[in-house]
């Protein structure tokens, strides 16, 4: 009898963490829809899922990765009263690595592209979001933090993605495309869905 309880307990508490995990994954979903459309239905996001990144991923997966990643950093931080600028973190998290882009015209070699890139994803935020908030170019700018002679990033939210960026290039190498995520190409899609159904 004892052992038929603690089973039912344990299948109780195991329904309430998929749920939470259920509720977050839509709560990120959101977010990312919400504060990161224009750089999601960006003809940018759309290439990155096409460029080899750590080698075994794509830029947009790792995108993806970081984006997720950094938004349950700031969930947990929330459950703690310690507030993030979210539309913020969305942007940088999205557009961290978009000057990456076509990195084999642009830079000469790795160094360069490790020095350089967080400059012309500041670029690329710019031209894809009409509001950029006012954090975002710093988180960007300084996500390579601690690598790559980067300065410290100067908010809560760039220590957050530069944290996320790293876990997920880790994610990267290990586990490449193999990885589960939220589903960023259906956001998309459900986002150039209703673009199109507005427009219509």
């Amino acid at each position: 009898m004892k052992i038929a309880s603690i089973t039912d307990a344990g299948k109780k508490r195991l329904q309430k963490h998929r749920e939470k995990q259920k509720e977050q994954k839509a709560r990120i979903r959101n977010d990312l829809e919400q504060y990161g459309r224009e750089i999601l239905n960006s003809d940018e996001m759309q290439q990155a899922f096409r460029q080899t990144h750590h080698t075994r991923s794509t830029v947009g997966e790792h995108t993806q990765r970081v984006a997720e990643k950094s938004l349950a950093i700031c969930y947990a931080l929330n459950r703690l009263h310690i507030r993030t600028d979210i539309p913020a973190v969305v942007a940088g998290a999205l557009c961290h690595d978009l000057g990456i882009l076509n990195r084999d015209e642009k830079y000469a070699s790795d160094q360069e592209c490790y020095r350089q890139h967080p400059s012309d994803s500041v670029e690329v935020a710019k031209k894809l979001v009409d509001d950029l908030p006012k954090k975002t170019p710093d988180i960007i700018e300084r996500h390579m933090w601690p690598t790559a002679k980067s300065k410290v990033p100067n908010s809560l939210e760039g220590m957050v993605v530069s944290m996320a960026d790293k876990a997920a290039a880790l994610e990267d190498f290990i586990q490449g495309s193999s990885v589960k995520h939220i589903g960023l190409k259906e956001t998309i899609q459900n986002i150039r869905e209703r673009s199109n159904h507005r427009g219509s």
